[in-house]
């Protein structure tokens, strides 16, 4: 008996959290279609321009209340992505990088975590680094007047700018619905393991099923969590490269290299010179003694 209500239970619970999936799913994209195409200005993120000054970052929707029929699909989950790009002098491009990446360690991984942080040296005019945050909204705003303040100090400005964004609506809504439906069989199923007149095997088959649905609740809040996560944070790009000039110092550096480089040149043709005549000296010893024989003879003869 037992074992048909936990049959019973599973194919319900089941069909309710894929309608219950469709159903979210289908209502978040109508709302969400519906909201942009009534908005679409308003909440389209700004145009890249290289312009002196670093746009602010577009306001996210807040997270809207449940209308009058209790659905709240109609939120939007939008993860932001943005790219700079800088040109400075040569000399102030590590120090500029690496003085951005200390703001963002010094205000704590709540507000601003360094993804990654690079610079190369390839020549003394030649210098690129390049830095990726995640990085809260409101701390980014102040982050983002800050950096271009200390661009500008280093004689530097701002040559390219791009804002991006991923829709995430569709994902955590589904996944949401999914963890619901979950919790929800967790619930009876933790209901039906404490019946009395069960028997051993049917109280064995509930926990392998509690179990399965417990790590399928895991993964679900975990997924959960990481995409909420990237709606929270956005992700900031930012590329550093020297300042091209007409005339570099880099541009006679082969001469100072040739001028430099002279007497290892030098020493280096002579030692290969010593190192040809102590090969060839000791054949030398031998074949001139020989040709002056043979030629002597050679003579006799012909006389």
């Amino acid at each position: 008996m037992l074992n048909l209500k936990l049959k019973y239970l599973l194919v319900t619970v089941t069909s309710t959290a894929l309608l219950a999936g469709c159903e979210n799913t289908d209502q978040s994209e109508i709302a969400y279609d519906q909201e942009y195409n009534e908005s679409d200005m308003a909440m389209a993120p700004p145009a890249p321009t290289a312009s002196k000054q670093m746009s602010s970052r577009p306001q996210e929707p807040a997270p809207q209340q449940p209308d009058a029929t209790g659905n709240a699909s109609i939120q939007s989950f939008l993860a932001y992505r943005y790219n700079y790009a800088f040109a400075l002098p040569a000399r102030s491009v590590a120090g500029t990088a690496q003085s951005h990446a200390q703001q963002c360690l010094t205000a704590g991984p709540a507000l601003c975590q360094v993804l990654s942080s690079s610079s190369q040296t390839y020549s003394e005019d030649n210098v690129n680094a390049n830095l990726q945050l995640r990085a809260e909204p409101k701390w980014l705003e102040g982050f983002s007047a800050g950096v271009m303040k200390s661009v500008e100090e280093a004689k530097g400005e701002l040559t390219r700018q791009s804002v991006s964004a991923e829709d995430l609506t569709r994902q955590i809504l589904d996944t949401d619905a999914r963890l619901n439906a979950q919790k929800t069989l967790r619930t009876r199923l933790e209901k039906l393991l404490a019946t009395k007149d069960a028997k051993l095997e049917e109280l064995l088959a509930l926990e392998r099923e509690l179990a399965r649905v417990q790590g399928g609740i895991e993964s679900a809040t975990t997924t959960l969590n990481v995409l909420r996560k990237r709606v929270s944070m956005s992700v900031v790009d930012i590329n550093y490269q020297s300042q091209q000039m007409a005339v570099s110092r880099s541009a006679f550096s082969p001469i100072g290299r040739a001028f430099k480089n002279f007497a290892g040149n030098a020493a280096s043709s002579l030692a290969g010179v010593i190192e040809f005549i102590s090969y060839i000296l000791p054949w030398l010893l031998l074949l001139i003694p020989g040709f002056w024989i043979i030629r002597r003879v050679w003579r006799k003869r012909k006389g």
